[in-house]
């Protein structure tokens, strides 16, 4: 099966599919997700083959979500938020990046349906991806809430008069936490503490 995915993937790329854009795979369920553009490049580069008879309809549920939670939120929230993942992965020790990562791809699906494992996995280089799939199996975890939290709130487009960080806990203003509950679902996982700000004066000029 693993050297079955690696042709597909191959073959997916030769075709000039891009990952996590136009597939993605699922590891637990060992399958690709295709959307309609995979399928028309893959039959333009292979038209001797008739790949819905192979592969099935295409996949393209996932993408309307991530198209409809970015028009909600007028940010490209996934791309983002891996963005911001990958850099992060980099600097911070196992412990509190398995407790990162749990927390984020656990919360990202518990709130929109929409599994962001997969676009994470194809944008990190195969040791990355090896040190992923380990972190996601550790127990002995140490979730930095507030690096979870911000990087959330950045992916999703909010600003520093959204929320402010005091002495370890995260405030909030009516927009930040509208933006949270949009895309994060797991406030209770976190050691952090997330309150509300009260509201804010107008600027003076």
């Amino acid at each position: 099966m693993r050297q079955t995915a690696v042709d597909l993937f191959q073959l997916l790329v030769e075709a000039g599919a891009v990952p996590g854009q136009d597939f993605s795979c699922d590891a637990e369920q060992a399958a690709f997700h295709l959307n309609e553009r995979c399928y028309d490049l893959l039959q333009a580069a292979f038209p001797q083959v008739d790949w819905s008879d192979v592969l099935g309809a295409p996949q393209a549920g996932v993408q309307h979500q991530i198209e409809a939670l970015h028009e909600a939120l007028g940010s490209h929230f996934v791309d983002q938020l891996v963005a911001l993942m990958v850099s992060r992965l980099t600097a911070l020790a196992d412990d509190e990046a398995a407790g990162y990562v749990q927390a984020i791809l656990v919360g990202v699906e518990s709130a929109t349906g929409i599994a962001i494992f997969p676009f994470l996995q194809a944008a990190l280089d195969w040791a990355g991806q090896a040190r992923l799939e380990w972190l996601l199996r550790q127990t002995a975890i140490a979730i930095p809430g507030e690096l979870c939290l911000q990087d959330l709130l950045q992916a999703a487009g909010a600003t520093s008069q959204d929320y402010e960080t005091h002495a370890g806990e995260l405030w909030l203003t009516e927009a930040g936490w509208q933006r949270l509950a949009l895309v994060w679902d797991g406030e209770c996982t976190l050691g952090t503490r997330v309150e509300a700000l009260p509201p804010r004066s107008p600027k003076q000029f």
